[in-house]
C-alpha cells in the first residue's frame, strides 16, 4: 500500500485545505488550561455519576491523578476493535463534554481528553476537566 494514503482509497495524497480556521479555539483552550486552577475539583462527584450511567460501559475504578487527569478504567460491554473502540470512548465521554472537547487516543487503550468552559461560553466561570480513560477489555 501507498504510504502516502491517508486511508485504504485514498487517491489524492492531500487535503483540501488546513485547519487554521480552528486555531483561535485551540489556542484559547490551551491558554485557559494552562491556568492555574483551572482544572475543577471533585471529579467524582461532578462526572463519574455521568459516567456510570452510559449504557454499554462498566467502570471499574477511577481515581484523581496529581497532574489534574481524572483516570477512569472501563470496560465495553460488547466487543470492540479498532476505530469502533474509539469511537466508544468519544461517546462514553461525551455525557461529559462541555463547549470545547478534545479527545485522543493516548497509546494503546488510553484516551486522554480534555473539556471546558470557555471565558463567554455560558453563564458559569471558566474551568475544565482532564479525563484518562483506560479501556480494559
Amino acid at each position: 500500500m501507498d504510504e502516502r494514503r491517508r486511508w485504504d482509497i485514498d487517491e489524492r495524497f492531500t487535503g483540501v485545505s488546513d485547519a487554521a480556521a480552528m486555531l483561535p479555539a485551540v489556542r484559547q483552550l490551551e491558554e485557559m488550561m494552562g491556568g492555574d486552577g483551572w482544572v475543577a475539583e471533585d471529579p467524582e462527584s461532578h462526572l463519574l455519576p455521568h459516567l456510570r450511567r452510559v449504557p454499554g460501559w462498566e467502570i471499574l475504578g477511577e481515581r484523581l491523578l496529581d497532574d489534574g487527569f481524572y483516570e477512569v478504567r472501563a470496560r465495553p460491554e460488547e466487543e470492540l476493535e479498532g476505530i469502533g473502540v474509539m469511537r466508544a470512548v468519544i461517546r462514553l465521554l461525551s455525557v461529559v463534554a462541555e463547549p470545547s472537547f478534545l479527545v485522543r487516543q493516548a497509546g494503546g487503550d488510553v484516551y486522554d481528553c480534555v473539556t471546558g468552559v470557555m471565558p463567554g461560553d455560558g453563564m458559569f466561570a471558566s474551568h475544565g476537566h482532564l479525563i484518562r480513560v483506560i479501556v480494559t477489555k
